[in-house]
């Protein structure tokens, strides 16, 4: 009984964990544009956004930099999500020349810390962003339908 006596004030304390409804996380993921890359020579990130203990709402992101490597993308993408509540996961990188002038984008190569990305996968992404529905896009050979 002196047990049950002593947990009751430690009960008061800890507050249960507030559960998000449904659409509330699909609308902070929305709010989180799907594709965010510069002109010229990228190197990218292909990630998973969710809100923790929620996977089954996730949205898949492309984030690129031309001056950046590819931690510092992560880390840099990590924060501003971490801020807003939202965890993120890297799938892969790799590199994504973009010729804006020309619309075309060759999507290639591997990150040495979180392993190639599935370049088939960020080749839709791409064709599904608005600005880029017009523009050639070129994956590896090996790469074409492949999705890994």
């Amino acid at each position: 009984m002196k047990t049950l006596n002593l947990l009751a004030p430690v009960s008061q304390l800890v507050k249960p964990i507030r559960r998000q409804s449904a659409s509330r996380v699909n609308a902070l993921l929305i709010n989180v544009p799907r594709v965010q890359l510069s002109s010229g020579k990228n190197k990218y990130l292909l990630m998973v956004i969710h809100m923790h203990g929620l996977t089954r709402f996730g949205r898949t992101i492309v984030r690129g930099s031309t001056s950046k490597d590819h931690e510092e993308i992560f880390e840099q993408i990590q924060k501003e999500m971490d801020k807003i509540g939202i965890c993120t996961k890297c799938l892969g990188g790799g590199f994504i020349s973009n010729k804006e002038e020309k619309k075309v984008m060759k999507i290639y190569g591997c990150c040495k810390t979180f392993g190639e990305a599935p370049h088939g996968r960020t080749k839709d992404i791409l064709l599904s962003w608005t600005k880029f529905q017009h523009y050639n896009i070129i994956l590896p050979k090996k790469n074409l339908n492949a999705y890994q």
